[in-house]
């Protein structure tokens, strides 16, 4: 009884793993670039997102984080214009 227990626990754990690896590795299937050019300073970091839209929206937050401080600037920022927007598939590369 204890060793049917123990292998149902197995599986099922092992599916868990299994189950949550695959979302994972499907989170990133696009990766975009974008400028933003806040208070003079300017950054361009790249984002994963499973969109267009979701990884656009990512790489700005990435970009206001380094650019902005507190609060304020950093919902100023949040609104501000994007630049030299370019996504790929993941794997493809940026264009």
């Amino acid at each position: 009884m204890k060793a049917q227990k123990s292998i149902i626990i197995i599986v099922i754990v092992t599916g868990l793993i299994g189950f949550l690896t695959y979302e994972m590795l499907s989170l990133g299937q696009v990766e975009c670039r974008l400028c933003v050019e806040f208070n003079g300073k300017r950054d361009c970091p790249k984002a994963l997102g499973p969109n267009e839209e979701e990884a656009i929206a990512e790489a700005h937050r990435n970009a206001c984080a380094k650019l902005s401080s507190g609060v304020t600037d950093t919902l100023a920022c949040n609104r501000s214009e994007r630049t030299q927007v370019s996504c790929s598939r993941s794997g493809e590369g940026i264009n």
